[in-house]
């Protein structure tokens, strides 16, 4: 991938949309609705829940064809057109390898080893240091199986002590290597001294699903220390903080690519994966509990900035609205003399009603964003290690439906 050619891409169109992105529906509403073409509300007002459903999972609709809207759809398959990972096949193990490996771990597991495996004969590292390794199944199936040592980093020594017990059940095949567990916080200043025994040129990094800057911390590790390089998969952009942990890359600097703000990087969170209809339909309905709680708020307590209130059991959402909001209140100490009548009057009228339904359908359009945002920030990522004189690829590993941060960046030293 040319990295440059597809960051300006994305930057042009992150930059168009960033009234979507940079804000939530509920900040400065009913301002923020404004942003959202008229055009495309009022075709989504056409569509049934079904096809709605469609939009949100990014399929075809027939009523949109010929649309501006099925255009902006288009162009953001195309920004998040990124190769999956096929040259490598899966490698066989026996089901014993994975005894109490939760399905979506398998899946992982099961397609990084193979392209491990390969760059390490390929490259002839020495050892992998996994981040966050936890209990160590990533680590003992690299080690036990295809002979590929590896060090085990995670800060949570209850979960050490786990792994370490189950490596003594778990039989070893012939050529098997060892599991080093290492008790520490990846990116502690004090255990940086015992970081720099293990990061070298003949190491290779791995983080599964690296959560914020931890992936930043990764990365700059194998810079600093010459490692033979990473691969890496990120997560939890959401606690990432502008201008510090983004942008990285002295391409996005120069040329003042957007800077996501918290809303952007919360929307690249987002789980992008295709759910149910029942799924969706309970989503419809989460959203339009909390959107007249907040118009609630707004009407009868002055309130026009958007407030946390935390969440709450999902069968609350589908029993009556005054049992919810009585809920909310009382959490906020805001006391009152409204019956339940009027609040389930306050939901049910027509006016309240069309303004949840144009709030949730601006939504739909402003989630669509989440998977591009994604993709301009690891391209930032890449681009970064192009820069510090790595050979990079980022790819999809890992189907959606099982594991959505399924972007992985493989950078290795030339």
């Amino acid at each position: 991938m040319n990295f440059k050619s597809h960051a300006l891409s994305l930057a042009e169109f992150t930059a168009y949309y960033s009234p979507l992105w940079n804000k939530e529906i509920m900040n400065e509403y009913p301002e923020s609705v404004t942003d959202y073409p008229r055009e495309w509300v009022d075709l989504l007002q056409e569509l049934s829940d079904e096809e709605l459903f469609d939009v949100d999972c990014k399929r075809p609709v027939e009523k949109l064809k010929g649309t501006s809207f099925e255009t902006f759809m288009r162009t953001i398959k195309a920004l998040c057109d990124i190769p999956k990972i096929t040259s490598v096949p899966e490698l066989p193990l026996e089901d014993w390898a994975f005894q109490g490996v939760k399905k979506k771990k398998r899946h992982e597991i099961q397609k990084i080893v193979p392209v491990l495996k390969k760059v390490r004969d390929e490259k002839k590292f020495d050892y992998v240091v996994d981040i966050g390794g936890g209990v160590g199944h990533l680590s003992r199936v690299l080690s036990h199986y295809h002979g590929i040592p590896s060090i085990s980093i995670d800060q949570n020594v209850e979960f050490q002590k786990i792994g370490i017990g189950r490596l003594k059940k778990f039989r070893k095949i012939e050529g098997a290597q060892d599991v080093t567990f290492m008790n520490i916080t990846f990116g502690k200043k004090e255990d940086a001294p015992e970081l720099e025994k293990i990061f070298n040129k003949h190491s290779l990094g791995l983080g599964l699903h690296t959560c914020g800057v931890l992936a930043n911390t990764l990365i700059q590790n194998t810079i600093d220390h010459h490692t033979m390089g990473l691969l890496n998969f990120g997560c939890c952009y959401h606690t990432l903080k502008a201008h510090i942990d983004f942008p990285l890359s002295s391409f996005y600097k120069e040329n003042n690519y957007p800077v996501l703000n918290l809303y952007g990087f919360t929307l690249a969170t987002r789980s992008h994966a295709e759910t149910t209809l029942d799924a969706y339909k309970t989503k419809v309905r989460v959203k339009n509990y909390r959107y007249a709680f907040h118009l609630f708020l707004m009407k009868n307590f002055g309130k026009k900035n958007f407030i946390e209130v935390g969440e709450c059991h999902l069968s609350t959402y589908w029993k009556p609205f005054h049992i919810y909001i009585s809920e909310k209140l009382n959490f906020l100490g805001l006391k009152h003399e409204f019956t339940n009548e009027d609040f389930d009057l306050f939901y049910d009228s027509k006016e309240i009603q069309k303004n949840l339904r144009v709030m949730f359908l601006c939504n739909v359009i402003r989630w669509q964003l989440g998977r591009v945002l994604e993709i301009y920030l690891q391209v930032d990522r890449c681009l970064y290690l192009e820069e510090n004189g790595y050979e990079v690829k980022l790819e999809q590993y890992f189907e959606e439906s099982l594991s959505p941060r399924n972007l992985g960046i493989l950078a290795l030293n030339n």
